[in-house]
């Protein structure tokens, strides 16, 4: 699978080739399912980019590493466990909050993720 193969607008992020599995540019929103001083709550966030194993958040809130939540997705509704991985970082749009999903979970964000040997053509 090329390139042409990508779904509209998607695209590889830098360094794939250290990374478990490939990480691809995808928005989607997302709710996050927490406890906020030990009151279950609801946050509307969105992805940056995404992987087998979890993904890249942009949320309004920031979170400490080892916080645990659940994520749903926002056109499938399923839901999977997840890790904050380390602390988030403020950004454009709210913080950037990198998660680990509970297992891997390919299938997950209902995209094909391209080979792992390909590379985008400079020019």
């Amino acid at each position: 699978m090329g390139a042409e193969n990508l779904p509209a607008g998607v695209q590889l992020a830098p360094h794939d080739e250290r990374r478990r599995s490939q990480r691809v540019i995808l928005r989607v929103s997302v709710k996050l399912y927490v406890a906020i001083e030990g009151k279950p709550d609801t946050i509307a966030a969105f992805t940056s980019n995404v992987n087998d194993h979890g993904a890249l958040l942009i949320s309004p809130e920031s979170f400490q590493p080892n916080e645990r939540f659940v994520l749903e997705h926002g056109q499938t509704r399923e839901r999977m466990g997840c890790r904050v991985t380390r602390k988030s970082q403020p950004g454009a749009g709210g913080f950037q909050v990198a998660v680990e999903f509970e297992r891997a979970a390919p299938g997950f964000w209902r995209i094909a993720f391209p080979p792992t040997n390909w590379k985008a053509e400079d020019g």
